[in-house]
């Protein structure tokens, strides 16, 4: 009798298998994939029990200080201002791909020989959660040419396409005057300072975090009008040749808003990239600047990602929905081939467009 290493029919064990945290060894692509994806902060997870969802925009109205009551009088009314809404119906993206087993690994699979069974089983697990990782990294990508990009394209491998235009408002995608890659006439305070008082303009808010990856990063800290703040501020002192991230986090705090310093170089190595950091797809591009305001305004989220449901397998001839991530085998009766499944349904939603500004920086 074959040994029983766990039931690959079994779509849930297989999913739940999967998506249990690894221990020992790290997960595939640490290297590329932080242990936290930003986009799981700025765009947070959010379940969606269908496949179309309404992209919601709202404008923030400004809504004034409490009132006072006179002694004895009846406490004054306060009528809101009213909140304008945009709504447009978008499809949730269908992330789904499958991965052929071979039939070789099925056979061992069943084989009476534990230890092979049991090599196989685990292949199978670290296969699943390449593919898990492969959906996870394409979700990232989508939330950032969203924000990058204020609109999203997916291209289907048949030529189909779905396109999100989100809504930024004029103003809110620009290239610095002066390129921060020019170390010595670009500003990159000025122009911070600048944009978060233009999110505040449109927004109601300042912006606060500033994102950026490492190379965006090191033109400031190379720049020379930001050596020469730095340097005045600290009159009598040694020189300072490179300034430290607090200090520049300092100067690009204005007298009406504290900014904070974002860095993200997570990103992935594309199939058959190099293995050296030039393969390295960013999600955050070099020269690319992103402000925001803070990630949540008045209770509600700036922008978030649907999660919504996906078809699965119960049987020869039929099926469940099941709620996220999820994977399966299966089987083509004909050929006898089986496939690793893995799918989701995912969209990211940006819900106060004002609330985001993008610069192109070198």
């Amino acid at each position: 009798m074959p040994v029983t290493i766990f039931d690959i029919w079994d779509q849930a064990l297989l999913t739940d298998t999967i998506t249990l945290p690894r221990t020992g060894a790290g997960a595939f692509g640490q290297q590329e994939d932080a242990p936290t994806r930003l986009g799981d902060t700025l765009m947070p997870m959010k379940t969606h029990r269908s496949r179309v969802a309404k992209l919601r925009t709202r404008e923030i109205k400004p809504f004034g200080r409490a009132q006072f009551r006179a002694p004895a009088a009846t406490p004054p009314l306060y009528k809101p201002p009213g909140v304008a809404y945009a709504e447009q119906l978008i499809e949730l993206a269908l992330i789904d791909e499958m991965e052929r087993i071979d039939e070789e690994d099925i056979l061992k699979l069943n084989s009476p020989d534990d230890m092979i069974a049991r090599s196989v089983g685990l292949s199978l697990i670290e296969r699943g959660r390449i593919l898990q990782t492969r959906n996870d990294r394409a979700t990232e990508w989508m939330r950032w040419q969203a924000l990058l990009n204020g609109a999203l394209t997916i291209t289907y491998p048949d030529g189909g396409k779905i396109y999100v235009d989100y809504g930024y408002p004029s103003g809110h995608k620009l290239t610095a005057s002066t390129l921060w890659s020019d170390t010595t006439n670009g500003d990159p305070v000025a122009d911070v300072q600048t944009w978060a008082q233009k999110v505040a303009d449109d927004s109601g808010f300042y912006g606060i975090h500033v994102h950026m990856n490492s190379k965006t990063f090191d033109y400031v800290m190379r720049n020379a009008k930001v050596k020469a703040l730095v340097n005045f501020q600290a009159a009598g002192a040694n020189s300072i040749l490179r300034p430290r991230r607090q200090d520049v986090i300092d100067l690009f705090s204005s007298f009406n808003a504290s900014v904070d310093i974002v860095l993200y170089d997570n990103g992935f190595r594309d199939t058959g990239a190099s293995t050296s950091p030039v393969g390295l797809t960013k999600y955050l591009p070099d020269g690319k600047v992103l402000v925001t305001t803070e990630y949540s305004l008045d209770g509600v989220d700036i922008a978030d990602t649907l999660d919504g449901q996906v078809m699965v397998s119960s049987g020869y001839n039929s099926v469940d929905i099941r709620q996220g991530w999820q994977a399966e085998v299966l089987l083509d009766q004909i050929s006898k081939n089986h496939f690793f499944r893995s799918a989701s349904a995912r969209i990211p939603r940006i819900l106060i467009p004002e609330a985001f500004l993008v610069a192109t920086v070198a």
